[in-house]
């Protein structure tokens, strides 16, 4: 077992650029819209995308809908990979900017993850086994005073964190030990699987407190995840739950978000019917009713 949830069925997608078995977004491990990479290389690479990039559009209850300089930017390599992705919003005093980095090794395994952070950015790094496993991540901080987001000129890095993993193997199980700078263990993963391979429960476990918090996923017909429920120790009520729905090619269509039982959020994804790619995504906030819309540009392709 590598860990990774078992992407079951797939679909033809029937777009503009005519391969088969294939999804823009992969929510095959429920990350789509977190600071992870949540698109399909193959679908990316075989476009020939190199940048995605939309725009905001708010609108307050009971308020005209108010189109902004604000930017949803996606920015891809050759293989398909996602290497940036940065955002502009509204700030208390100016507006802010939230980048992040990535690159891969020649495996596709995320090596690094750059977000800014003041004048600066934290940058972690992760270290592969020979089954794809993370078995280190180091945290540094890297000082940039020139605070260049978008082309960044590292004046020096500090390691602020080092943490090392080990695996053992069970039947339909795996379970990842986690330990501190000093060496000592604090954390326990298991991670269980169904007999098609399914990623049924993580159960994770602060071995110092005895704090747990479970996490089970459920699966739609043709195997989509289509939700995720947190469990803090034994309590009744999810810490957090993600409900998730596709159209008939398995795209994904909404993600509605809950804290403590409570909707709070809801994503709708909407995409071009003439060729398949992003045309905008709906994100309201439940409680203000307040929506904000990120309408999509034709992707830029490489030559």
């Amino acid at each position: 077992m590598n860990g990774m949830i078992k992407y079951g069925v797939v679909s033809l997608f029937t777009g503009l650029f005519g391969f088969l078995n294939a999804q823009l977004l992969d929510n095959s491990q429920g990350k789509a819209f977190t600071e992870y990479p949540f698109f399909n290389t193959r679908f990316i690479k075989a476009s020939k995308i190199k940048e995605i990039k939309g725009s905001y559009t708010f609108k307050k209850q009971g308020d005209i809908m108010r189109q902004t300089d604000y930017v949803y930017v996606f920015s891809f390599d050759t293989l398909g990979q996602l290497t940036r992705h940065y955002e502009t919003a509204a700030g208390d005093i100016v507006n802010d900017t939230v980048v992040r980095y990535y690159t891969y090794d020649g495996s596709g395994n995320l090596l690094s993850l750059r977000i800014n952070e003041k004048r600066g950015f934290m940058t972690t790094y992760y270290t592969y086994d020979d089954q794809n496993r993370v078995v280190k991540e180091e945290v540094w901080r890297d000082i940039d005073t020139l605070h260049s987001l978008l082309a960044p000129d590292i004046e020096r890095s500090i390691l602020w964190n080092s943490e090392t993993m080990t695996y053992e193997e069970y039947p339909s199980q795996l379970k990842r030990k986690r330990f501190n700078s000093y060496g000592n263990q604090y954390f326990e993963n298991t991670t269980t699987f169904d007999s098609l391979g399914y990623l049924v429960s993580t159960h994770d476990l602060y071995t110092i407190t005895r704090d747990q918090y479970t996490t089970k996923y459920t699966y739609a017909n043709k195997g989509w995840i289509d939700r995720m429920q947190v469990v803090h120790n034994i309590d009744s009520i999810p810490l957090s739950e993600m409900v998730f729905a596709y159209d008939q090619y398995g795209n994904l269509t909404s993600k509605q978000e809950y804290k403590n039982g409570v909707f709070t959020t809801e994503y709708q994804v909407i995409y071009s019917g003439d060729t398949g790619m992003l045309s905008s995504v709906l994100i309201r906030e439940v409680s203000s009713n307040f929506i904000s819309i990120i309408r999509f540009a034709e992707p830029v392709f490489w030559e």
